[in-house]
């Protein structure tokens, strides 16, 4: 009787918020997260487009989160657009006194619209100026044909290496295999910048890579991280189909060729995804290899912002908003495969 008395049911609130939770909540708190993720990135693309420096968030106004056309153009005459409302040189009238340029300014009709109404304290003119000045004062294509070039040529080399480096850890039983594989799996614990010191010293004094790109591509050709991911996924697949295989004659290169590469596509993305941002991003390496400009990287190239812009908050965002584009596309892209390659190395 006790035992009875003591137990109580749930109440109706309780279990209210147990069935929220189980279908509505945790999207509601999944949304929540990734807006607090995405916050840093929102309020960098909207600095870059102002035509100030002042803070989007203040205590004495309302927050300005909501863009308009003000200041739209590219080329010279932003100034000249300022004062006349417009500017329009075409490249076969420019001279030296009206240098080619197109500006033209929006802002007054949309002020006029949005007058009087609930959006007129949230606004702000948008202005592509910032874009143009990281354009005009760095060599952004070159750069980011830099980046482009080290970035594929790593992602390459490392769905080659790790994808043949998987293959027998996962599948092909020989002594000393898991021995093997603990040591590949024992450098992960190390964190990056400490291995850079003997890989500095191999690349600078046996392999004279400095100022190439080889010096950027060669020491990440793979990772432990890649080998882990791809042996993962190929424990998942039956041995049978490479039995079948082997009972028709197929070489081991043959099986990895034909039968592995084509059900591992979903994590070859994810590896291809991962190498790609974590390249693109780099910064630490190619300053210590790299000394000519002209071989820069996009991050590299985009510190000299701080020096050319010193102040100038809009164009430092307009450039860390040039270098992230690529890397959200990319996953874009690729995305089912990243999600189908996560799950399929956790199954396996």
């Amino acid at each position: 009787m006790a035992a009875q008395a003591s137990f109580r049911a749930p109440s109706p609130l309780r279990l209210r918020l147990q069935r929220w939770f189980e279908t509505t909540g945790w999207y509601v708190l999944l949304v929540l997260f990734a807006l607090i993720t995405a916050l840093p990135f929102f309020w960098t693309g909207l600095m870059s487009v102002r035509q100030n420096s002042s803070n989007i968030f203040s205590a004495r106004k309302p927050p300005e989160l909501l863009p308009y056309p003000g200041m739209i153009g590219w080329g010279e005459g932003y100034r000249v657009a300022l004062q006349q409302g417009s500017y329009d040189v075409p490249k076969e009238e420019a001279t030296r006194e009206q240098p080619a340029g197109s500006w033209h300014d929006y802002a007054p009709t949309w002020q006029a619209r949005l007058k009087g109404t609930g959006l007129e304290p949230y606004t702000f003119p948008a202005t592509t100026q910032n874009y143009y000045k990281v354009w005009r004062d760095i060599p952004v294509p070159r750069y980011f044909a830099n980046s482009l070039l080290v970035s594929i040529c790593t992602v390459a080399l490392n769905l080659i290496t790790c994808s043949l480096a998987a293959y027998p850890l996962a599948k092909i039983r020989f002594r000393g295999r898991s021995v093997v594989f603990s040591i590949i799996l024992s450098t992960l614990v190390f964190p990056p910048q400490l291995l850079f010191i003997p890989l500095y010293v191999m690349a600078i004094k046996v392999f004279h890579f400095d100022d190439t790109f080889y010096g950027l591509i060669l020491p990440f050709a793979t990772s432990a991280f890649g080998i882990f991911l791809l042996r993962q996924i190929y424990q998942g697949i039956p041995d049978e189909l490479l039995e079948a295989a082997r009972l028709d004659g197929a070489s081991e290169f043959g099986i990895w060729w034909r039968v592995l590469l084509p059900l591992i596509k979903p994590g070859l993305a994810t590896l291809a995804i991962i190498t790609f941002v974590n390249s693109w991003n780099d910064f630490l390496w190619p300053m210590l290899m790299l000394s000519d400009r002209d071989k820069f990287t996009l991050p590299l190239g985009l510190s000299y912002l701080r020096g050319f812009f010193s102040g100038d908050l809009q164009s430092v965002a307009a450039g860390i908003v040039i270098a992230t584009v690529p890397m959200i596309i990319f996953f874009l892209v690729f995305q089912k495969q990243f999600v189908r390659g996560l799950s399929g190395a956790v199954k396996g």
